[in-house]
């Protein structure tokens, strides 16, 4: 018994009346954009947040690491070698607490979209 290609069981998504509802207009009303990339979605200013931690840490790092080769004796005020060497432990410390910030906050976004998905049951 050969079956029709055509002859597929689809699955549609059917609000509260029993009505079809379209996978555009579900997304519209999601905010989303179906035709839309993923990376698309992303928040620039927690990418710009990430990239500030991370250069916060590394540059923080870098200058402590090269404090001795930096620093000379001159008369007058002090060198700029001298100023980030006194602020670099206080980089590297901003840019890790800006990383956990940004770590409770993906955490508390993902735990609020986990709690407004609907419950998938395995029927």
């Amino acid at each position: 018994m050969e079956q029709d290609q055509g002859n597929h069981i689809r699955f549609r998504e059917v609000d509260q009346d029993g009505i079809p509802i379209d996978q555009e207009s579900l997304a519209r009303e999601e905010g989303g954009d179906p035709g839309r990339p993923a990376w698309a979605s992303v928040n620039p200013f927690i990418v710009a947040l990430w990239l500030l931690a991370a250069l916060l840490v590394i540059g923080g790092v870098w200058v402590s690491a090269n404090a001795a080769s930096m620093m000379g004796t001159t008369s007058g005020p002090p060198p700029l070698a001298y100023v980030l060497f006194n602020f670099a432990p206080w980089a590297v410390l901003a840019g890790l607490l800006d990383a956990l910030a940004l770590l409770f906050w993906h955490a508390l976004e993902w735990q609020r979209r986990k709690a407004t998905q609907p419950l998938r049951t395995g029927r």
